[in-house]
């Protein structure tokens, strides 16, 4: 395997590269990396906005995702509501005060992608969903 697809795989740079983009976000707002990636969760969620669906990304453990909402409750980004028919069930509504954050998030995850991809073909980035998408599905079946 060569190394340049051995860096991608284990993500160091891009993580760096996110990490340095994302840092003025963090500390303007004082959130961590994890209330970002449930901020932008929650946009796209619709009713799969409980802390088991945010689970599913399979990217924090339940304990993590409790506290990052708390956090994100307590800055007024989110709302809990009791689900009606489970009570032991909330849901998680993005408030006003989120969607400033959300828009800043969003314009560095594009400038990432355009950072990324500069220079790959649109032929070669249909490639690499393709097989994106077969690797993490044969990571999934490990998982």
């Amino acid at each position: 395997m060569n190394y340049s697809l051995d860096t991608l795989l284990y993500g160091m740079q891009f993580r760096r590269l996110m990490e340095k983009e994302m840092a003025p976000i963090e500390t303007t707002y004082g959130l961590q990396k994890i209330d970002m990636q449930i901020l932008l969760y929650l946009k796209h969620a619709d009713e799969q906005n409980t802390s088991k669906d945010i689970m599913q990304m399979n990217m924090f453990t339940r304990g993590h995702i409790s506290q990052s909402l708390s956090r994100l409750q307590r800055k007024g980004y989110v709302r809990m509501e009791q689900d009606l028919q489970d009570r032991r069930c909330t849901h998680n509504y993005l408030t006003e005060d989120s969607q400033i954050i959300i828009v800043k998030i969003e314009e560095i995850y594009r400038k990432i992608k355009d950072i990324v991809l500069d220079g790959v073909t649109e032929e070669e980035k249909k490639t690499l969903a393709v097989v994106a998408q077969k690797m993490n599905h044969n990571i999934s079946k490990f998982l």
